[in-house]
């Protein structure tokens, strides 16, 4: 008799257990991250921004290959042929013609940004860092790190590329 109550009794706890319930329609599933273009590895940024680090504090050093330094351009094509051997072209003019087009609202770390400095369309490019901020050759300190924030650089984008092999 006792294992009987207890059979009925398990019976109700288990008859009376809540149903799940399922919803139909209105789902929003969740995409699958899938990453399709070439964009750079974890380690790869990390590499990256160690080729973009060992750069800072040089020199300043115009167009002229006599003086010990770099210029923006020079600066970007030395460190994506040390990255993953692209070979940019020689001016910031030439490299904005490089690549995918981004929107500024894109940008990720490593794709070139582009500024009008002087009179010419395209006269001044960096890397972007995240942050809002860039790594680029400035005239008057070498190689630093500026931000978007700051109204000079805001003022004077023109564009980002994606350069990634």
């Amino acid at each position: 008799m006792k294992h009987i109550i207890v059979t009925i009794v398990l019976l109700l706890f288990i008859g009376c257990a809540a149903n799940p319930r399922y919803r139909t329609g209105g789902y929003e599933v969740e995409p699958q991250v899938t990453h399709l273009d070439n964009s750079p590895t974890t380690s790869e940024n990390i590499r990256l921004g160690l080729i973009l680090q060992s750069y800072l504090g040089k020199p300043y050093a115009g167009s002229s290959k006599y003086e010990e330094g770099l210029d923006c351009s020079d600066f970007t094509q030395s460190v994506f042929r040390q990255f993953n051997k692209t070979q940019l072209p020689r001016t910031a003019a030439e490299q904005y013609k490089y690549g995918s087009q981004i929107h500024f609202n894109m940008l990720r770390y490593g794709d070139l940004v582009f500024f009008k400095t002087t009179r010419k369309a395209i006269s001044h490019v960096g890397v972007y860092v995240g942050e809002r901020k860039f790594i680029h050759v400035s005239t008057s300190r070498g190689v630093i790190i500026s931000s978007f924030a700051e109204k000079y650089w805001s003022e004077r984008f023109v564009g980002a590329r994606r350069v990634f092999k």
